[in-house]
């Protein structure tokens, strides 16, 4: 029989642990939902854009183009991201908005999206999930916060984040813990870059080692093969800069080569290894993309300083032999690529140095045909002016491909982000 202390104690513990849950519902109570606005906005197209004739304008913010909708970090208060609002892209009116406020200085590091759902990682290490169709919570975690930003991404239903030496998944839709993958003791410091699921339950995750999400001389590229099911490491490979590496469909990448950084190595993935499949050479060491059967190189012949993609060069991922290149016209540039279903999505523009600063110009987004470069479509995209900083910055770059949808964003900068439709 159970003594009278005993009973005590249960009847404490089951109490505290109500108050906790009644003071973690009151903190989440304090936070903003302001719902649906209207029905969930359908896709443009189950495919990606073939002759795109359309172009809006997304509001300003950093961008994930999901389902007709816009994401984006929100700054109510002007003192940080402290929420994210998504955007009816046809309309260009707020869907749903959420904010937190159950913490005063919790701003949002990271959010990652997939067609159900949307999961933010904030700067105290909270984790919190909300429904695509309705902005509603979902659930919420709590993680490590650490002394630096922390990301977050959604791949083959599992929201994934960083620890220190680890990895961890959870289920996007209800928050349980799945499984916690452990780095390497030679990688303490894990900054997430990138998540693949691919078939058999492989997850193809890289990272960071080390670092603070920008590659310094002391930082290591970490790609890791995981069973989704169970976090078990099934193999790993160092890399450069994973911000070098570019993912194509299927189970293959390109990356430079890190014993020789003049050379671009294909690379193809399963669960047993991860092998090079071909290798091509570059005079700057990168791909800039890959996608149906075609690795992309852009280089710039004349060698001048800055980054600029004069000419695209593509191979053969089956055998690394070069297929087609097509040079900018004099006085021209390409910005960054993506190859999808067949076609290449790149924009024309002036070749632009820090001098044009504040200039306006126009650039063109292109269509090609990914096995022989024909041009298939051009459109016109709007004026605009150069931004400041460096020729990085001054290139347009292709960003989501999805639902029927392209989107075109202006180098790193948050402004103008354009959205192309057939």
């Amino acid at each position: 029989m159970n003594s009278p202390g005993k009973i005590t104690v249960l009847l404490v513990v089951v109490l505290l642990c109500r108050v906790a849950l009644a003071l973690d519902d009151w903190y989440m109570s304090r936070d903003v939902f302001t719902g649906a606005h209207g029905p969930f906005p359908t896709a443009f197209a189950a495919e990606a854009p073939v002759a795109p004739e359309h172009l809006m304008r997304s509001p300003e913010g950093r961008q994930v183009l999901v389902h007709g909708l816009s994401l984006r970090w929100t700054d109510t208060y002007g003192d940080g991201y402290n929420g994210i609002a998504a955007t009816n892209v046809r309309t260009g009116k707020e869907y749903w908005h959420y904010e937190r406020h159950d913490v005063d200085d919790a701003l949002v590091w990271q959010f990652g999206a997939s067609e159900r759902t949307v999961v933010a990682r904030f700067t105290d290490g909270k984790l919190v999930a909300l429904d695509l169709r309705t902005g509603e919570l979902l659930w919420h975690a709590e993680i490590q916060a650490g002394d630096r930003g922390r990301n977050v991404k959604i791949a083959g239903g599992q929201a994934v984040t960083e620890d220190p030496d680890a990895v961890r998944a959870f289920d996007e839709r209800d928050g349980r813990n799945l499984w916690t993958a452990k780095t390497p003791k030679w990688c303490p410091e894990v900054f997430l870059n990138s998540v693949h699921t691919l078939p058999d339950h492989l997850s193809a995750i890289q990272v960071l080692c080390n670092g603070s999400g920008r590659y310094g001389p002391d930082d290591i590229g970490l790609l890791l093969g995981v069973d989704n099911r169970t976090g078990k490491v099934l193999w790993q490979q160092r890399t450069v800069d994973p911000e070098l590496t570019v993912w194509g469909d299927g189970r293959t990448l390109a990356a430079p080569d890190s014993d020789h950084r003049q050379t671009v190595q294909v690379l193809d993935m399963n669960r047993q290894r991860i092998s090079a499949r071909a290798a091509f050479p570059s005079d700057k060491g990168d791909a800039v993309a890959v996608g149906s059967g075609t690795v992309l190189s852009g280089t710039d012949p004349k060698h001048r300083p800055g980054r600029h993609d004069t000419l695209l060069r593509a191979f053969d991922i089956a055998n690394g032999q070069p297929s087609w290149r097509l040079r900018a016209p004099s006085g021209q540039e390409y910005g960054l690529p993506k190859i999808a279903e067949g076609r290449v999505y790149v924009v024309r523009q002036p070749y632009l140095t820090e001098a044009d600063t504040g200039i306006w110009f126009q650039g063109e987004l292109l269509v090609l045909d990914a096995d022989t470069g024909r041009l298939l479509h051009t459109l016109r995209l709007p004026a605009q002016t150069v931004g400041n900083g460096s020729v990085e910055y001054k290139r347009f770059v292709i960003g989501d491909i999805a639902d029927g949808a392209v989107s075109i964003g202006w180098g790193y900068d948050d402004r103008d982000l354009l959205i192309a439709t057939d």
